[in-house]
């Protein structure tokens, strides 16, 4: 069996703006032999998607890939944290011969009550600084720390 890749000229569009660090939309157009509108119509879309930015000098529309976020430090360290709990937690569990169904199920309901301690907290600095959809920001948070 041959392991072949569909790829497609969108996909181009992608390739090219990974390579560059930004490129003017016509000069894009050129490369890929398309069309000005078409590839303005694959960036609109991607630029919703947060996949590709587009920015302005004067009128000239450049393009250019967005690159993964990294992680700020303090962002880590609440992760190496939180899995050091994590870890520690399991490890008195085993202590105490609890199964690792029962420590699985212990540990989320440990984080759902430190998590409602924390809630009140979140959204008054939410609305303090005028976040959008801080209701939305919070599952997203819950859910990142239920699932790790």
């Amino acid at each position: 069996m041959v392991d072949e890749t569909l790829t497609t000229t969108v996909d181009s569009l992608i390739n090219l703006l990974k390579e560059v660090d930004k490129i003017e939309l016509e000069e894009a157009a050129k490369k890929l032999d398309l069309s000005v509108d078409i590839i303005q119509s694959w960036v609109d879309f991607l630029v919703e998607e947060k996949l590709v930015g587009i920015e302005y000098k004067f009128t000239t529309p450049y393009i250019y890939f967005n690159k993964p976020k990294e992680k700020s430090k303090a962002e880590k360290k609440e992760e190496e944290s939180i899995e050091k709990m994590k870890e520690d937690f399991h490890k008195k569990a085993a202590e105490k011969k609890i199964s690792k169904i029962e420590a699985k199920d212990l540990w989320k309901n440990h984080l759902l009550q430190k998590m409602d301690k924390k809630k009140d907290f979140f959204f008054k600095e939410s609305r303090k600084r005028g976040l959008f959809n801080p209701e939305e920001l919070w599952k997203e948070y819950k859910d990142k720390l239920l699932n790790s």
